[in-house]
C-alpha cells in the first residue's frame, strides 16, 4: 500500500513538473515569435485564436478552400533564423492535399483557408500548429534516426495556392 502511494506521489509531481515546463517552453517560443515579428518591420501579421500568425500578400479569386477540396501548393518554410527547413519551389509539381483531412500540420490547414485560388499568404506557425512539443524526427544522409526539428520551434511559412478543386458532397 505505501509503495503504491509513493509510485502514484511521484507520479503526479512528475506530472506537475512538466507541465510547467512546457509551459515555460510555450512563452519562451511567444517571446521568439514576438522578436521576428519585430525583426520584420512595418508587416502586421494578424493573430487567430489558435495562435497563427498571418498577413495575406494576395488574395487571390474564386473561393476559399474547405473542408473536403483538394488543394495543391507551393510552399517554402523557414526557421525563424531564415534558414530553409523545407519547400517544392524546385520540385516539377505542387503539393496536393485534402483540407480538413488532418494530411498536413494544423497551421497549413488553418492559413490556406484565409486565401482564395491563386493567392499567397505569409505565416507564422507556433509550434501547437506544427511539430509540437516533441518536435519531428526521421533519418538523416547517413541513415541514423535524430531530431530533425527541435519540439517548441515555430516555423514561418510562404504558400500560394495553385488550385483548388471541390470535394465530393
Amino acid at each position: 500500500m505505501k509503495i503504491r502511494l509513493i509510485t502514484l506521489s511521484i507520479l503526479c509531481l512528475t506530472f506537475l513538473w512538466s507541465c510547467n515546463l512546457g509551459k515555460k517552453y510555450e512563452e519562451e517560443e511567444e517571446i521568439r515569435i514576438q522578436n521576428y515579428l519585430q525583426s520584420v518591420g512595418d508587416t502586421v501579421y494578424t493573430k487567430t485564436p489558435s495562435g497563427l500568425y498571418y498577413y495575406i500578400i494576395s488574395e487571390g479569386s474564386d473561393r476559399t478552400p474547405v473542408n473536403g477540396d483538394t488543394i495543391s501548393i507551393w510552399y517554402k518554410a523557414k526557421f525563424l533564423s531564415g534558414e530553409l527547413f523545407d519547400t517544392n519551389l524546385e520540385q516539377p509539381d505542387p503539393y496536393f492535399f485534402i483540407v480538413g483531412a488532418n494530411t498536413v500540420i494544423k497551421g497549413i490547414d488553418e492559413a490556406v483557408r484565409y486565401i482564395k485560388n491563386g493567392g499567397k499568404i505569409k505565416f507564422i506557425t507556433p509550434s501547437s500548429l506544427a511539430y509540437g512539443a516533441a518536435g519531428l524526427y526521421g533519418y538523416d544522409a547517413y541513415g541514423y534516426y535524430r531530431v530533425i526539428v527541435p519540439g517548441y520551434t515555430p516555423f514561418v511559412w510562404e504558400v500560394e495556392i495553385d488550385e483548388i478543386r471541390a470535394g465530393s458532397k
